[in-house]
């Protein structure tokens, strides 16, 4: 299993998805789907991930209920004890820590772009046993 951020999950929907370095299924958290929804409804939103689309509708569609064959959306509820120990250890927000705990969990990979990438996250990930990379999109 690979969790990818909002940017590859948008590129995941298209069938685009770059090469990860990682095998299994392309999954993303709740956390990253809802920033990629958000980005994808609100029309007045310059972002890099909306200037990408044709069809804002029909995106926004797929984002909320992305092709299980590309892209599946992790349940919150089956990682929140590793989400939240790895909060605890590391004093981290509600989007790291999901997807940090989802990874621990499902013992999973982890792949962003280099523009998700937070400062100290490589450290705080190798220090956990993740696999995580950044992948340009």
């Amino acid at each position: 299993m690979v969790i990818v951020d909002d940017h590859l999950a948008i590129l995941a929907i298209a069938g685009r998805l770059p090469e990860l370095g990682a095998a299994g299924p392309v999954v993303t958290t709740c956390g990253f789907q809802f920033r990629l929804a958000r980005a994808v409804a609100d029309s007045s939103n310059s972002g890099s991930l909306s200037r990408r689309l044709a069809d804002p509708t029909a995106a926004l569609g797929r984002a909320l209920r992305p092709p299980g064959d590309r892209l599946s959306v992790l349940d919150p509820r089956a990682s929140m004890g590793e989400a939240v120990g790895f909060a605890a250890r590391h004093r981290t927000n509600l989007l790291l820590s999901e997807l940090a705990g989802a990874a621990l969990y499902h013992r999973a990979a982890i792949r962003v772009t280099p523009a998700n990438q937070g400062r100290n996250w490589s450290d705080l990930m190798n220090d956990e046993g993740i696999d995580f990379a950044t992948v340009e999109p």
